[in-house]
């Protein structure tokens, strides 16, 4: 193991073993920040659950999120659960539907985690990226292909 490797691991467990001080933390930001999201923490789950509805160009689509340092891979979880949306590569979502908003191993800063509340305009543009590819049948965001 690398000196990197042990630091990031340590700065995992950090989070792990202060899980609720850090999703209260989490929580306060999005509520200061996103009044249209309802957000709660479950603490026998040990996450955050939020509930909000987007109206992007006069369409509505409604969400339901998770985030914790205990979900595996990445601490989020979004889905939009009004549109029906079905597993496909190019629309970036992962195999369970949740949206694929950055990748978790390039994008993630090192020693850092990606805030929930900088998630949150992501999924706005997730939306208007998703519009587009209904419409063109092309991702016009910036991508990593997977």
């Amino acid at each position: 193991m690398n000196h990197t490797t042990v630091l990031e691991d340590n700065f995992e467990n950090d989070i792990k073993s202060n899980w609720h001080f850090f999703l209260s933390c989490q929580k306060q930001l999005v509520e200061q920040n996103f009044d249209w999201l309802k957000i709660m923490l479950d603490a026998k789950n040990q996450q955050l659950i939020g509930t909000g509805e987007l109206n992007v160009g006069g369409k509505k689509f409604s969400l339901i999120l998770s985030y914790s340092p205990f979900n595996t891979f990445r601490y989020d979880r979004i889905y939009i659960t009004n549109q029906n949306l079905k597993y496909h590569r190019a629309i970036h979502v992962y195999s369970n539907n949740s949206l694929c908003l950055y990748h978790p191993k390039i994008d993630q800063p090192l020693l850092q985690i990606t805030p929930l509340v900088k998630m949150i305009p992501w999924i706005t543009e997730w939306v208007v990226f998703y519009e587009h590819w209904k419409k063109y049948g092309v991702w016009l965001g910036k991508e990593i292909k997977h």
